[in-house]
């Protein structure tokens, strides 16, 4: 599935993987060595709620983008490193506003496709 950012006519993620479970959703993109540019991992929540995102058994930077029922761009963390990394930060990560959507991608990916809050994003 690809991820477009409508506002910005940009791709955000050509091949997205979506998290149906709930064990699927709580493992998101542990255990893995990478993920390519290109790709991303997104997970849907029943109605729109403050997902908490962690990062442990994580072994790459990701930016978290926090997308809201009409599909638009809510909250984002950039650059979140994962605890492999800063092990004193077994930090949660919770957007602003309720979303119903959550998507994964590379590190500084956001940024490349000139991502930010209040844009409308396609799936």
């Amino acid at each position: 599935m690809k991820i477009i950012n409508a506002t910005k006519k940009t791709v955000v993620a050509e091949r997205t993987e979506v998290a149906k479970s709930e064990w699927q959703k709580t493992k998101g993109l542990m255990f893995r060595d990478s993920l390519a540019k290109n790709a991303g991992l997104l997970m849907k929540f029943p109605g729109e709620t403050k997902p908490g995102i962690w990062m442990p058994f994580m072994r790459f930077p990701i930016d978290i983008i926090f997308i809201s029922a009409e599909k638009k761009v809510v909250d984002m963390k950039e650059k979140v490193l994962p605890i492999s990394r800063h092990p004193k930060t077994w930090r949660i990560y919770v957007p602003k506003a309720k979303c119903k959507w959550v998507i994964e991608v590379s590190a500084g990916r956001a940024r490349e496709t000139k991502t930010k809050i209040g844009d409308e994003l396609r799936f």
